[in-house]
């Protein structure tokens, strides 16, 4: 990634795009993020029953990633001849309609961000993304009333359209993300969300041409290692380790012992002193903010200009957060 200074500003990177004008992690929220500034883009890879690459969080755990009730509390699937499904998969593509919100809530995980597992079991095939071909994805509805998108709605930050933004979205394939930055020039920070998806991601970026700029990160050490094994060559190949919301005392030896080249840390880590001792150690740092949903966070702290400049000022050198163009308002600000 680009060399630091601690003179420098950040670059502006968009947190699975501009989230408060677009569907997080969709081709509209990554162009609105481009187009309000940003010259890098966070989003998550995650590898469907059918074989293809697609671009999608939602909630679930680190281990079981990318649960869609979140973002589609109603979820309405149909038997599909698509193209895209291949006939292996066909006949695990399921008729359903359900709502969420209807569902009864499991007691042991009622407060967390995890499914029930009372719907896990009913719907085994198609709670996660992962469980799911490529043609049941494209007729996955996102809808406003899910709980995923209630902290954008109900804020002042939202854009007026954003709920019809909600009806339109649809999940993107990789191909297409890459796409978009290679004719951009824009940076990649790209979160290796699935399981088993570190070969055809780093073969999907060198055949697009891309593998300078994109940083292959994740919160598991093994998965960058696979990286870097299969390229020897890391003048070209860029790894990043990503660090959760409590920072490890000894979080620079991590990030150096692991091989990356990066630390990705929380935004409320991001003091000079840490940034300053990452540097001395050559190391690169993005301070990454939460998505609003994640009010464990939120309840203490404001995504605003004044937390915006107080990490900018720390001498961090990439900035990923949910409002792509506050931030840009701010660093010109600054470089006045």
């Amino acid at each position: 990634m680009a060399s630091f200074s601690a003179t420098s500003l950040p670059i502006i990177n968009a947190h699975r795009g501009a989230v408060y004008h677009g569907v997080e992690n969709t081709m509209y929220a990554f162009e609105k993020g481009i187009e309000q500034g940003a010259t890098s883009l966070e989003l998550d890879v995650v590898r469907l029953s059918t074989g293809e690459l697609v671009i999608f969080h939602g909630s679930g755990s680190h281990q079981q990633p990318g649960d869609v009730s979140d973002l589609c509390g109603s979820i309405q699937l149909e038997e599909s001849n698509d193209s895209c499904s291949s006939s292996s998969s066909s006949s695990s593509e399921s008729s359903f309609s359900t709502s969420a919100s209807t569902l009864e809530a499991d007691p042991e995980t009622e407060s967390e961000t995890v499914p029930s597992r009372e719907y896990s079991q009913i719907f085994p095939n198609v709670y996660y993304i992962e469980e799911m071909s490529l043609a049941q994805t494209q007729l996955l509805q996102f809808t406003s009333f899910s709980p995923g998108f209630a902290p954008i709605l109900g804020s002042n930050s939202a854009s007026p359209d954003f709920e019809e933004q909600i009806k339109k979205a649809k999940i993107p394939l990789l191909s297409e993300v890459l796409e978009l930055c290679k004719r951009t020039g824009t940076h990649i920070a790209l979160e290796m969300k699935g399981s088993g998806v570190e070969h055809d991601c780093l073969r999907m970026v060198e055949m697009s041409g891309m593998e300078h700029l994109v940083t292959f990160s994740s919160f598991h050490n093994e998965r960058t290692a696979l990286i870097r094994k299969m390229r020897s060559d890391m003048t070209r190949i860029t790894t990043g380790k990503i660090f959760g919301e409590v920072l490890s005392e000894d979080w620079i030896e991590q990030t150096v012992n692991s091989g990356c080249n990066e630390a990705h840390i929380c935004f409320a880590d991001s003091t000079p002193e840490n940034i300053a001792k990452a540097h001395a150690a050559g190391l690169f740092v993005m301070a990454w903010f939460p998505h609003p949903v994640n009010r464990s966070i939120w309840s203490n702290h404001t995504e605003d200009a004044a937390c915006y400049e107080k990490v900018a000022r720390s001498g961090v050198d990439m900035m990923c957060v949910n409002k792509p163009d506050l931030l840009k308002q701010v660093i010109d600000k600054i470089s006045l």
